[in-house]
């Protein structure tokens, strides 16, 4: 059983915390007991049992010690603070620096009166330190986020090197083998690492990429992939058939491309992945879509609407019969926007059944199935079961064929709202690319009454941005514009998040005729301009003049 240590601040204080009122003796031997028992400290037993919160606890010892103590969950800290002081003695001391002024440094601590890591701190930055206190938890958080969690990757791979435990493994082993493998700790840590770190940094999705002498991992953050780590060769097939396990994959099939999902708790954020792999002649290739369900915004003023064209969206789906389709390539938010849009209108009074593959967030009071290609369940087959389920809005994740097409017009023709998605460039090429399937015009005439089409542009970091003046896109008159200089906060990208470009058509008598003489696609987009719509490059030239985004992003992003 460990000893007690008699030498952490709560310990120094424990007396007071009697004659204060805030515990009973019974209480603080009691915590004294756990203490001993678990080799924790005494403040953290303190809270585990409930005797004390830890709001209370960081108040006590601020009045105790007469220093001012802090909320580091309310503080951003700037990249140069951040610099000033080394990662392996904030760790070493439970600190994070938090602003210099002039040759005085303020320090966050989690014992505020250790004089040896004060001392320590002034021989190495040559600054004056006034220490404030903060909660352990707090502090051990920001340094994981200000300082980036990679070296945690990096340490326990080194950590699985330097164990006993043999990590090649036979390219055949047997499902029970292989999956005691996947049991085993530096293997389980280090997976729940490369999770970790791509959430903490809005990761979208985690690529594991097999190489010839090396497996690299790769983080797609705001729409761009950034390499992150990579894993020595040997430690490639325990990685890869742990996700497979927490995937609920088949072990020993590594042939054939499979899905799965993967649903863990990140504290009290529930995160759900959704799992693909690949066979590549190096070895499986995994790619893990992130859905973090509280990073999306379900809300239509939020994904990026301007007003005009929040006023439009809102005016489709308020509808009471008709077909819309959400149009852009993969990775575009179609799917955020739909949601968005079902979220809008949902209520009571309203059965609004969707089709999608797969469900990816669930929303209250609104029937959600997914297809399952293997079992038969096709978006036509769905869709011809849902039209027997006496549907007000039905919602079809896509469009992808004549058949589906057809139910959906069909559907929309008999008094139901119907929502979907197409891969089309723009929101003209919607239109032609029904015909292209085989649609008759006045069906789509008839049926469709909006298109919107969209793409995902980064947004400007709000720490680091700053007034750029750039040149005209179709004169030399210098505009005015805006870019991220690159700072802590963004990773030194100028962009933190993303927002939506957007191009709505909504369709008029012109538009129809226009449609049952099969125009082309450029025609149509000519009519939908005189009547003043703006295309997806002109409305994001409008958010980087308003400092949004950047006419970079919007070039990279936006069809001529």
């Amino acid at each position: 059983m460990p000893e007690k240590t008699k030498g952490s601040l709560i310990d120094r204080l424990s007396a007071n915390l009697v004659s204060e009122g805030l515990v009973t003796k019974e209480q603080l031997s009691e915590a004294e007991r756990t203490q001993c028992q678990t080799g924790q400290s005494l403040g953290r037993a303190l809270v585990d049992l409930h005797f004390l919160s830890r709001e209370e606890l960081i108040a006590f010892v601020a009045r105790q010690l007469e220093i001012p103590h802090i909320d580091l969950t309310s503080y951003i800290i700037e990249a140069e603070v951040i610099d000033i002081l080394p990662e392996a003695t904030a760790r070493k001391y439970k600190l994070i620096p938090m602003f210099r002024v002039e040759d005085t440094i303020q320090v966050a601590m989690a014992d505020p009166v250790d004089v040896f890591a004060i001392d320590d701190i002034k021989l190495q930055v040559g600054l004056e330190v006034k220490p404030v206190l903060a909660d352990e938890e707090d502090i051990l958080k920001a340094i994981d986020q200000y300082y980036g969690g990679t070296h945690l990757i990096e340490e326990t791979i080194e950590g699985i090197k330097e164990t006993s435990w043999e990590c090649t493994t036979p390219k055949r082993l047997e499902a029970e083998e292989l999956e005691r493998v996947t049991e085993q700790p530096p293997i389980v840590k280090l997976v729940n690492q490369l999770i970790l770190e791509a959430v903490s940094n809005r990761a979208s999705d985690i690529h594991l990429e097999p190489q010839r002498k090396e497996m690299i991992i790769r983080n797609r953050v705001d729409g761009i992939l950034h390499k992150v780590s990579s894993i020595p060769k040997h430690l490639q097939l325990p990685v890869i058939s742990r996700i497979k396990v927490m995937a609920d994959l088949d072990l020993t099939e590594r042939r054939l491309p499979q899905d799965g999902r993967i649903q863990t708790r990140l504290g009290e954020k529930v995160i759900d992945m959704r799992v693909s792999t690949f066979p590549t002649m190096l070895g499986e290739k995994v790619v893990m879509r992130i859905l973090d369900k509280g990073a999306i915004s379900l809300d239509l003023a939020a994904v990026g609407f301007s007003p005009e064209n929040l006023k439009k969206i809102r005016a489709l789906i308020t509808e009471p019969s008709g077909l819309i389709f959400i149009s852009g390539p993969t990775g575009s938010g179609k799917t955020s926007t739909l949601y968005a849009a079902l979220r809008a209108i949902n209520s009571p009074e309203k059965n609004i059944v969707t089709l999608e593959e797969p469900v990816e967030y669930e929303i209250d009071y609104i029937n959600q199935g997914g297809i399952n290609v293997k079992a038969g369940l096709t978006f036509a087959r769905g869709l011809r079961s849902i039209l027997r389920q006496d549907p007000d809005v039905i919602m079809v994740g896509e469009v992808r064929d004549f058949e589906t097409a057809e139910l959906a017009i069909r559907a929309a023709l008999t008094g139901h709202l119907v929502l979907s998605t197409l891969h089309t460039i723009d929101a003209a090429g919607c239109l032609t690319r029904l015909i292209d399937m085989g649609v008759e015009p006045f069906l789509i005439s008839s049926s469709v009454i909006g298109v919107v089409a969209q793409r995902l542009v980064r947004t400007i970091c709000p720490k680091c941005k700053e007034e750029h003046i750039s040149p005209g896109l179709s004169d030399n008159k210098e505009i005015k514009s805006y870019k991220g200089r690159g700072c802590k906060e963004c990773r030194n990208t100028g962009y933190k998040g993303r927002t939506g470009l957007f191009e709505i058509i909504i369709l008029d008598e012109n538009i129809r005729k226009l449609i049952m003489e099969k125009t082309p696609a450029s025609s149509i987009k000519e009519a939908v301009r005189k009547c003043g719509a703006r295309s997806l490059r002109e409305e994001g030239l409008s958010k980087a003049r308003a400092g949004i985004t950047t006419i970079e992003e919007v070039l990279r992003e936006t069809p001529t």
